[in-house]
């Protein structure tokens, strides 16, 4: 009898992961959506756990605040990739880290005065143009910047870049220059001389009444998955 409840609780548990919904945005190089479906570091990594847990679920490409919102309010979907600040941490279930976001200033190449080592000397400059209402203008004010300019339109902010309207332009190092080497541009916009002043960590999150056995499952296989190499061989992928 011991043995059957264990059999069928295991059944249960299984049967349970397999039914969790994920959801995401397109944000390559982590998440990419084409005429051939979807690839990207994170979606190889995510259907990768879903084929060991038996998930056969499409993964759904939805704009972020949908998907975000989806996910908080309804129990069985799961949402990737996002960071886990202090205002979301107790929203959510977790799963990571993943991945990680480095925010990094970006010059036009031709920039040759811009010799950007510190912060203090892109404090210095004339214009940073950074995405309005994110974490990376929240941690800029934080150091003390007055000199930025708000905007979000992400191809007006690399226009005024390429076109020396501004001098400066912070944004997550990887993919940008995914993006800029997609175009063509990764000539003519490079990263200044200092490194990443800002890392954000990247987790799966899950709606907060998914099980805990259900987010032990993901957990393990994801960990399963770092140690056998698997996680390596799809990061060589991009």
């Amino acid at each position: 009898m011991k043995i059957l409840f264990i059999l069928l609780l295991f059944i249960s548990i299984s049967f349970s992961s397999a039914q969790i919904q994920p959801l995401t945005e397109p944000w390559a190089p982590y998440q990419i959506e084409n005429k051939d479906g979807l690839s990207g570091i994170s979606i190889d990594l995510v259907k990768e756990i879903q084929k060991r847990l038996g998930n056969k679920k499409e993964i759904k490409v939805f704009p972020w605040k949908r998907a975000y919102n989806i996910t908080l309010r309804k129990k069985g979907y799961a949402l990737f990739l996002t960071s886990k600040s202090k205002e979301r941490e107790n929203l959510f279930k977790w799963i990571g880290p993943i991945a990680s976001v480095k925010i990094r200033f970006f010059k036009n190449a031709s920039r040759k005065d811009l010799n950007i080592k510190t912060l203090e000397d892109a404090k210095k400059v004339n214009s940073i143009i950074v995405e309005g209402d994110t974490v990376t203008v929240d941690v800029l004010k934080s150091l003390g910047f007055n000199n930025l300019d708000l905007n979000t339109l992400s191809n007006n902010r690399l226009n005024k870049l390429l076109e020396n309207k501004t001098d400066l332009m912070p944004t997550d190092e990887v993919t940008f220059i995914y993006n800029l080497k997609q175009k063509g541009l990764d000539k003519k916009v490079v990263p200044v001389e200092m490194e990443a002043f800002f890392e954000s960590k990247l987790y799966i999150a899950f709606n907060k009444e998914t099980s805990d056995d259900i987010i032990n499952d993901w957990k393990s296989v994801f960990e399963e998955i770092k140690a056998d190499g698997t996680y390596d061989k799809i990061l060589e992928r991009y």
